[in-house]
């Protein structure tokens, strides 16, 4: 099956370009021994290099000379950085096809072990913070060997018109360039110029995928380090789907035949690969290799999942929630830390912030906690002894280390929902190394039946944005009916509902209820919802607060949702 996908996503591709005028591109790839960036008569060529226009794979000969016949006479044509090399300046160049397009490799000496960072999600709109950051890691005590970046890059240029396009790339380029290894970067959905733009220029040459082409070359490529081959895909195609495309896929396919099938593989995309619409057709093209695991972001939140029986490490955002807090399941704004030793791939995502990094494994914001459970904590203290503490709602929590890797340690420990009040509790957790400190916390919502006497100060209202009600669908509140979203109403209405003071609580229970409708019961969605109180937006925290929430009514499991929404 493998074989036949393969040839029929090569055949394709082929076929495509000898419709049109070949242009032929060639040049050479060559060590620049004295590094002034020009391929000198001196300079020796460097064989086995690939390249590549996005499509097909060229393999340099002895004499580092390279040969592709393309259909595009504005290509972009790159190289996959070899093992022990590093570009002499950009690893990809523009062709307008005429002129040779050479390459200049430097040495570069690689150590077995590979130590990583992945971000993602940045969304920089102040780049102090991004400045801080890349600062930050230079102060940890082990040395980096790239950082990976999968992704929305900058706030977001698909909201905006062309000319305010390149402010965005040019302060995440003044922010990128404090990093002192190596930064690779790949696109996001947020890269798309005017992409969500109404009426939008599309014949700009910014638009789409343009200006990062023409700032960071290829949107998907490869590159090897030390012993192990590393590929940045594209997540997106436009107009715009969550797919890497028939084009990509064949390259890929093509890339992956001049490497052996039992070399390590590293993957990275901005969206998660399983949820990609060809992502059967990609674990074609990856079955019987070497995949040691996937990192994605995408989602600003953190979860391993799977893909053809190899790893996929969607990691929350180093903006968090945009900057304003931690990621939508409680984890911190933080980064991936990756350690490849003898062909076997370990990783922990952790906090941004702190000598020794901490972050909350488990369980995350995303559920209502009640009772006894237990918290997993992972501490990056550099293989150092290290202390811990936790406290939930003031109280100590006992950690107690349970594994350890070479850089990061695992803790554990037993938390009694139950000595706190209903409603958002904290557990902060704080680790000491030497003279070195760390921490985080995490905000659950906590429901045990215990309530606390409290006294609003003021009314409430709740609002509802809603799509798709055809019968008079109710809002409880706090177990009473509230309100009626009847039958008919148009989509994407907000509704608003008053709430007087004497109901309402410290926690607040918001129900969203189907109604009958025929045979079965309605089925409709609902969000954002907020809470608005003393002039404050009030979200239930397990979720984003533009979530929009499914109801359906003939699904005994969600024909109902309950929503949370704690007063201050």
């Amino acid at each position: 099956m493998k074989t036949d996908f393969l040839l029929a996503v090569l055949f394709a591709s082929v076929a495509a370009w000898h419709t049109a005028a070949a242009v032929v591109v060639e040049g050479r790839v060559y060590g620049d021994a004295n590094r002034n960036g020009r391929a000198d008569a001196d300079e020796s060529g460097i064989a086995r290099v690939l390249v590549s226009d996005g499509l097909r794979v060229a393999v340099t000969d002895a004499a580092g000379n390279y040969r592709l016949e393309n259909t595009n006479a504005t290509a972009l044509v790159w190289i996959s950085v070899p093992r022990d090399h590093a570009a002499a300046g950009a690893f990809w160049r523009s062709t307008d096809g005429t002129g040779r397009v050479d390459f200049g490799l430097v040495p570069r000496v690689q150590a077995a072990d590979i130590t990583f960072i992945q971000i993602t999600d940045g969304h920089i709109g102040r780049d102090d913070l991004m400045k801080r950051f890349a600062e930050h890691l230079k102060q940890l005590p082990v040395p980096f060997d790239f950082v990976v970046n999968t992704g929305d890059l900058v706030s977001g240029v698909d909201v905006v018109t062309p000319d305010k396009a390149q402010a965005q790339y040019d302060r995440y380029l003044g922010a990128a360039a404090t990093f002192t290894p190596p930064l690779f970067n790949l696109p996001g959905n947020h890269e798309h110029v005017s992409h969500n733009v109404k009426d939008a220029d599309q014949t700009h040459p910014f638009y789409g995928k343009g200006l990062y082409r023409r700032v960071f070359g290829p949107t998907f490529y490869s590159w090897d380090w030390a012993g192990v081959h590393f590929v940045a895909l594209d997540g997106t195609t436009l107009p715009y789907q969550e797919k890497l495309g028939r084009d990509q896929l064949a390259w890929l396919a093509a890339d992956l035949q001049y490497q052996p099938a039992d070399k390590p593989l590293v993957l990275f995309c901005h969206q998660s690969l399983p949820d990609l619409r060809d992502a059967r057709e990609l674990a074609d093209v990856l079955r019987g290799r070497k995949v040691l695991g996937a990192f994605c972001g995408h989602l600003h939140r953190t979860f391993t999942t799977q893909l053809a029986g190899f790893p996929v490490y969607v990691s929350g955002a180093l903006s968090g929630a945009w900057w304003s807090g931690p990621n939508i399941d409680g984890t911190p704004q933080g980064f991936r830390l990756v350690r490849v030793r003898d062909g076997v791939l370990k990783t922990v995502y952790t906090n941004r912030e702190g000598d020794s990094p901490v972050s909350i494994v488990g369980p995350l914001a995303t559920a209502v906690q009640s009772g006894a459970v237990e918290v997993e904590v992972a501490i990056v203290d550099f293989g150092q002894p290290v202390e811990a503490a936790a406290s939930f709602a003031g109280q100590p929590v006992t950690l107690e280390q349970v594994s350890r890797e070479e850089l990061w340690s695992i803790w554990k420990g037993a938390l009694d929902t139950r000595q706190a009040y209903d409603g958002d509790r904290v557990l902060k957790v704080t680790a000491r190394r030497g003279g070195q400190t760390g921490a985080f916390e995490i905000r659950y919502l906590v429901s045990n039946g215990r309530t606390e006497a409290y006294a609003a100060e003021a009314p409430a209202t709740i609002k509802l944005q809603v799509r798709g009600i055809d019968a008079d669908d109710t809002v409880l509140f706090n177990g009473e009916p509230l309100a009626v979203m009847p039958a008919g109403t148009t989509n994407e209405s907000l509704l608003s509902v008053g709430i007087a003071r004497e109901r309402l609580g410290k926690f607040n229970r918001v129900t969203l209820r189907a109604a009958a409708q025929g045979a079965g019961k309605d089925q409709f969605s609902v969000g954002p919802v907020w809470l608005e109180y003393k002039g404050k937006k009030i979200h239930d925290l397990r979720y984003a607060s533009f979530e929009r929430h499914l109801i359906v009514g003939d699904d005994p499991k969600r024909a109902e949702k309950a929503l949370y929404y704690c007063l201050p």
